[in-house]
């Protein structure tokens, strides 16, 4: 179940009146008369799955019960949910999810998610080589229509195929399609948040390339625009990447650790306890202090 952040009351009720419906009608076998009355009021919000019942109902589409500016806040709850089955590897229901949603009068981005995660899912499963699995995703984007559509999702759909690339060692490849989108223009704080991640995994395919002095360049690019974000969470990242790069690089010891206990203090600072392990447990020496 998906909660919803804002109510859709007001368009329920008037659709409802339209079609001389009364609650009680509009309810059964989905929730009660009185939690319909309370979402028709505004005291609480639906959630996607009652939300489709209720448009089945009343024969509409789902998108007759949003207001046109909150497809952002759409696409987010069906992103948490994918996202969500997808790092706890539960591969068959994206599947299952990604194949329900596309049959649904949704959004076109929210379409192309359902299509991302489902081919990204059957990769996990490995029912899809990452070869197919690239051109797959490939086919997808390199539809004209995709980036006008959903540049957030052009840009998801490119970084999974980078990434594909790069985890499986084809860093020439990688490094053309990571190069390539950092070309692109990136106007809303959503597409600016990507950019951080396709910098991060820019530099880390560099690192594995073997290519520091210019992993090094990006690693700090990222730094800086990270700071302009004011994402502390990627700048811990970032500092780490640079520690790694200026030890290869044989940097001062000093410059080092100043980089790896930046990283280290931005994690503990958020509460970030994965990675706070990961530095202690991995560059202990190299720490100036310790929580």
């Amino acid at each position: 179940m998906i909660p919803l952040s804002t109510s859709i009351g007001y368009h329920l009720r008037q659709i409802r009146l339209e079609k001389n419906l009364t609650q009680k009608e509009v309810c059964k076998d989905i929730c009660s008369q009185a939690e319909l009355s309370k979402i028709e009021q505004g005291k609480v919000s639906a959630t996607i799955d009652m939300i489709q019942k209720i448009a089945r109902r009343l024969n509409v589409s789902v998108l007759q019960l949003f207001e046109e500016d909150t497809q952002s806040m759409i696409f987010r709850e069906y992103d948490h949910k994918f996202t969500k089955l997808f790092r706890d590897e539960q591969y068959d229901e994206v599947i299952e999810f990604a194949k329900k949603t596309v049959d649904l009068p949704l959004y076109s981005s929210i379409h192309l998610l359902a299509r991302y995660f489902e081919l990204i899912a059957l990769e996990g499963k490995k029912s899809l080589d990452y070869r197919s699995c690239i051109s797959q995703l490939s086919f997808v984007a390199d539809n004209e229509e995709v980036w006008y559509e959903s540049p957030i999702m052009y840009l998801r759909i490119k970084l999974a195929i980078a990434n594909y690339y790069y985890l499986n060692q084809q860093y020439v490849h990688s490094r053309k399609i990571y190069e390539e989108l950092l070309k692109m223009d990136f106007e809303t704080e959503e597409l600016k948040h990507l950019r951080l991640k396709i910098l991060y995994n820019h530099a880390q395919q560099l690192f594995f390339q073997g290519d520091y002095k210019e992993g090094l360049k990006v690693t700090e690019l990222g730094i800086d625009e990270s700071i302009i974000r004011k994402n502390s969470s990627f700048s811990g990242h970032f500092y780490y990447q640079r520690a790694n790069f200026r030890e290869k690089l044989d940097f001062e010891m000093e410059t080092v650790k100043e980089d790896y206990s930046l990283s280290y203090s931005l994690f503990a600072a958020l509460n970030l306890e994965r990675y706070v392990e990961i530095v202690e447990t991995g560059r202990t020496d190299y720490l100036l202090f310790k929580f």
